[in-house]
């Protein structure tokens, strides 16, 4: 019924930096920002634990300065608005509170408060902060090693980070611009970043602890992934009757017996009790619960299928990039063979919410899957 190629991740689809269009990075919000290592190398920290709920990230000496960093922005802002408003006599806001940051091997997490509207905008301070890291990567001694260690620089003792006098330059000029390369003398630094940053504007209500859970979340997640690496690799061209799909989890869930879920919306209390209890009982006869699970009633259905040890698959409106990965305890379910989630779409992803015709154009094409896999059985 289904099939999949060799040559799981043949096709990659790019990483997406995301920006809000319509938004004033200026002006006052919650912003989580992802930024990621050149080459996606694990210069950052060791992942340690013995199991996925006791993960954590051990940085090395890069991550402690990249921490270091990362702790300096409020102080080191206030202090650039207070030299800047000295300077050309008008008010400079850079009030800047961080939330919660989590440091990965090859990425790095932060959600950060920016309480009023400011002089620059977020993407200077980002930026201001990447170049200091940068910095710190390019203080390191020769060496064989393709992974470096940085030898000390003035800001890598916890107890000189605090101190006024010695903060890094995070007002430079990004890596690559002329700053850089009109002396021959200082050629151009080594990038520890990739060009560009990742940021996703927090608007909706209980998002903001969503997405804490998700920074703190990441050791356990990655612990997961290495653990189960074939269930997480993005796989392309997954066949499935006439429709290809991209791939990540267990896809002989494909060949067992498919009932879609659907609570419709004219459902009466009774009916879609009914119908909720109906889903079940097939799934512990053996079907696989096929649905994007949107609404809230779909959703109920579809984790305490999981929480019984029954199985899903999940359609998706977002393309998958090679390092797409479940959010929650969707990724345990993954990681057990027990959730597949599917997605007709290819492309870039959008930092957008599914809409009523793509809700409606997935719950049809969960009953086309259902329909065809009676029809086999």
């Amino acid at each position: 019924m289904c099939s999949a190629p060799n040559n799981r991740d043949s096709r990659r689809v790019p990483q997406m930096h995301k920006r809000s269009l319509h938004h004033d990075y200026h002006g006052r919000g919650i912003y989580l920002v992802t930024l990621c290592t050149e080459g996606r190398l694990p210069l950052l920290g060791h992942l340690t634990g013995d199991t996925p709920d006791t993960a954590i990230i051990e940085p090395t000496a890069l991550g402690n300065e990249v921490l270091c960093c990362w702790k300096q922005i409020p102080e080191i802002q206030r202090r650039l608005a207070e030299q800047k408003a000295a300077k050309t006599g008008q008010t400079c806001e850079r009030d800047i509170t961080l939330i919660v940051w989590q440091l990965m091997p090859d990425h790095f997490h932060g959600i950060l408060f920016v309480r009023k509207e400011m002089d620059i905008a977020l993407g200077d301070v980002i930026r201001g902060f990447m170049v200091g890291c940068t910095k710190a990567y390019n203080g390191a001694s020769p060496s064989s090693s393709p992974l470096p260690s940085p030898s000390p620089s003035p800001f890598s003792s916890p107890q000189i980070c605090g101190a006024p006098d010695r903060h890094p330059d995070l007002s430079a000029p990004p890596v690559g611009c002329s700053a850089y390369s009109r002396d021959n003398r200082n050629p151009p630094l080594r990038p520890l970043w990739e060009k560009g940053y990742h940021d996703r504007l927090l608007v909706h209500e209980g998002q903001l602890q969503n997405m804490i859970d998700y920074v703190r979340d990441n050791p356990r997640r990655l612990m997961l992934r290495r653990q189960h690496r074939d269930l997480f690799i993005v796989q392309r061209n997954v066949r499935f009757g006439p429709r290809s799909f991209s791939a990540i989890g267990q896809v002989r869930l494909l060949d067992a017996p498919l009932v879609a879920v659907h609570v419709r919306r004219y459902f009466n209390d009774d009916q879609r009790r009914d119908y909720m209890n109906g889903c079940i009982i097939a799934a512990r006869r053996g079907a696989v619960l096929v649905s994007p699970f949107v609404s809230e009633h779909e959703k109920r259905v579809r984790d305490e299928s999981l929480r019984e040890g029954l199985f899903c698959i999940q359609l998706c409106v977002e393309p998958f990039s090679d390092y797409h990965k479940p959010l929650g305890e969707l990724i345990s379910h993954c990681s057990e063979g027990r959730l597949l989630l599917l997605t007709l779409a290819t492309g870039v992803a959008k930092e957008c919410r599914i809409t009523r015709d793509e809700c409606s154009s997935l719950n049809a094409l969960a009953e086309s899957m259902a329909f065809q896999s009676s029809e086999i059985s």
